[in-house]
């Protein structure tokens, strides 16, 4: 079946995609480099390795895996330092040619210093297995609901990567926050650039702790959420 996905470009100069069975944007339209950077990797990931310092292994799960943007970043970050393994979640993958062309309409000023064979890599990899993308990055693609997800691993660190509540409110809600919050390590770390006020009260209820942080680039507050 079509999916009538289609890439434009973001504020940032780095592309983004439209899904077509949602309308929805994969990324920020104010930039989708500057807000994977922002809220996952600076916000996430950098953080977690930084307060927890010496930490060898870390068990990353990511509740959708979209254009692979995320990912992609992670494991550009990972070339040394603790091993990630690094679990993604989706429901409806990308085909391989619409991969390819988020790929290529990533512009060349925007590619220095960015390994695009890497990017490559990642989604040309198995999925339902671990694959070594580097030695120091290890993904594992999962086509299922979030819903469906059974945890065989304890995440130390998620990125919460959905569909907006506005577009996805099922995504948002306690069935799929219960089981994470019963999974996640103690101290586990959860990012997610939705503050909405719904949101942080059924966190509260399931007993995360939870900041609001600055935003990237046209979104005033993210949020970082703490398993106490």
């Amino acid at each position: 079946m079509k999916s009538n996905n289609r890439v434009e470009k973001t504020g940032d100069g780095f592309p983004t995609i439209i899904s077509g069975k949602y309308n929805a944007m994969y990324h920020s339209g104010h930039g989708s480099l500057s807000e994977s950077n922002h809220v996952f990797i600076d916000a996430g990931l950098l953080h977690y390795i930084f307060s927890n310092h010496g930490v060898s292994r870390i068990n990353l799960l990511e509740y959708g895996f979209g254009s692979g943007l995320n990912a992609w970043l992670t494991a550009m970050k990972c070339s040394s330092g603790p091993e990630i393994f690094y679990t993604s979640i989706e429901k409806h993958p990308l085909t391989q040619s619409e991969a390819k062309a988020f790929i290529e309409a990533i512009p060349c000023e925007l590619t220095a210093g960015k390994d695009l064979d890497l990017f490559r890599n990642i989604h040309n990899a198995e999925w339902e297995t671990f694959t070594e993308i580097n030695p120091h990055f290890h993904l594992r693609k999962l086509e299922r609901s979030f819903q469906n997800h059974t945890f065989e691993d304890q995440p130390d660190l998620v990125y919460y990567d959905a569909f907006g509540p506005g577009t996805q409110a099922d995504l948002w809600t306690e069935k799929i926050f219960t089981p994470l919050y019963e999974a996640l390590a103690p101290e586990g770390i959860i990012v997610s650039y939705c503050v909405q006020g719904a949101f942080r009260r059924m966190l509260s209820k399931l007993g995360f702790d939870w900041e609001k942080l600055p935003g990237p680039p046209g979104k005033r507050e993210m949020l970082r959420i703490i398993k106490p």
